[in-house]
């Protein structure tokens, strides 16, 4: 040994705080062996794994239902530690099996649980001590999809969900149909189903319609089969199941009826009038309809008013029920119309002014004022009213545009209008229908 290196050497053995660094690396070394080879076995419970169900390919019509909750296995594994740790070995590396064997039937199965590697696990220095559950329940059936009706349900009460004048209407599902999937008997003996939502406390009294989420639910022998079934028809993000509450008002309106070829007077003026029934309940979706002030039954012609109570009556239809939003059962409405203050007057005007409107080029026209009806024209109007009216203020207006041109002889057309042409009777009408005959010859 040459001098240098015997001197490196003695300098090692003869350096305490090296010599202290190599024995701790030794001892380490040793522990680390020791424990490796000798320690005891440690376990580890490795939890979700997911169970797969097999079964015979001759039995392939018949597949297997699980329920969600039931997928899943915890796993305990018995081993040295650095085999067992979650380092070396994930719920990945093993497969928990659940086989079926050969199914000819429809109906439950219990199931015996085994574990094995996964095609990427290695699980030869572990040993499987326990798996929970050890057994699998599972229904085999034929695999079916059915279109089924939608009944909306709501878990509170629908009389507390309103007050006053708001009621609560039937809800209904954001679906009439859906489509479901799932095992072929169950699906042979189920009727119906529901989207079931509940409204929160602090969305109560409602006083508009509200939309709320849905849980759907079916209609089983046993709730269990839920778990079997998916609704296809049903996407949480883009097609959610829903329920929509309708919210209607209800309130009393009053009824009336609405005039025509009233004189100016009586726009801001209404006669009097009694209508039975004098307000009808209505009940009406805010949402959809304005606010109720009035109900128009029926509409009166001035023209058919006397100076007396007039009486008519309009009958209720199915039509006016949909319109009005009126829950009406009787026949009709009684309307009085009570003009007995005023008076009446009759003025002969065979030779007063009468226009002929829409005459054809070509063609005259001639009114035989004998032959019509212009001697008796009444008037109805107060008294004071009437006795400024003469007969030259009455002007007759005739549409003849409905006349043949090529029809020889006389022809009776109905008086298009006649009024009163003076600017101090604003209170005053002519009452009925007036004819005219006119003879239509070419020039």
């Amino acid at each position: 040994m040459s001098k240098n290196s015997k001197s490196i050497i003695e300098k090692i053995i003869y350096n305490n705080k090296l010599l202290m660094v190599f024995c701790l690396i030794i001892s380490v070394i040793l522990w680390a062996a020791v424990k490796i080879n000798y320690s005891a076995d440690t376990t580890r419970t490795i939890s979700d794994v997911k169970i797969t169900v097999t079964s015979s390919a001759d039995s392939s019509d018949f597949v297997p239902f699980i329920g969600a909750d039931e997928l899943y296995a915890d796993v305990v594994v018995t081993g040295k530690a650095y085999n067992i740790n979650s380092y070396a070995l994930t719920k990945d590396d093993i497969i928990v099996e659940a086989s079926g064997g050969y199914i000819d039937s429809a109906g439950y199965k219990v199931l015996n649980l085994t574990v094995k590697a996964s095609e990427t696990g290695d699980i030869s220095d572990v040993e499987i001590s326990s798996v929970s559950p050890s057994t699998l329940s599972v229904y085999y059936d034929r695999k079916a999809t059915q279109t089924f009706d939608v009944e909306a349900r709501i878990t509170n009460n629908l009389d507390e969900l309103s007050e006053g004048e708001f009621t609560v209407g039937q809800p209904v599902p954001s679906m009439s149909t859906v489509d479901i999937t799932g095992p072929s008997t169950i699906l042979n003996k189920m009727t119906k189903v529901y989207f079931e939502g509940s409204v929160i406390e602090e969305d109560i009294p409602l006083t508009q319609a509200k939309v709320i989420p849905a849980d759907i639910s079916y209609e089983l022998e046993s709730k269990r089969y839920e778990q079997y079934l998916t609704c296809e028809s049903i996407n949480d993000e883009s097609n959610p199941a829903t329920v929509t509450i309708p919210v209607y008002v209800t309130k009393n309106v009053p009824t009336q009826v609405k005039f025509i070829n009233q004189p100016a007077y009586f726009t801001e003026n209404p006669p009097k009038v009694k209508i039975t029934p004098s307000e009808l309940e209505v009940t009406y979706n805010p949402a959809e309809s304005s606010d109720y002030e009035f109900i128009t039954v029926g509409t009166v012609d001035f023209r058919t008013l006397l100076n007396e109570v007039n009486k008519f009556s309009f009958e209720v239809d199915e039509k006016f029920k949909k319109s009005t939003a009126a829950d009406i059962s009787f026949g009709e409405f009684r309307v009085t119309v009570d003009m007995s203050s005023m008076s009446r007057k009759t003025f002969d005007i065979t030779d007063g002014k009468v226009i002929l409107l829409n005459q054809s080029e070509g063609f005259d026209y001639s009114v035989d004022t004998s032959r019509s009806n212009f001697d008796s024209v009444v008037v109805i109007g107060p008294k004071k009213s009437l006795d400024k009216i003469s007969a030259d203020d009455i002007q007759v207006e005739i549409n003849v545009s409905s006349l043949s041109a090529r029809m020889r002889g006389s022809q009776s057309i109905e008086v298009s209008n006649i009024s009163i042409v003076n600017e101090e009777i604003d209170d005053c009408w002519i009452y009925g229908k007036y004819n005219a005959i006119i003879s239509v010859s070419a020039q």
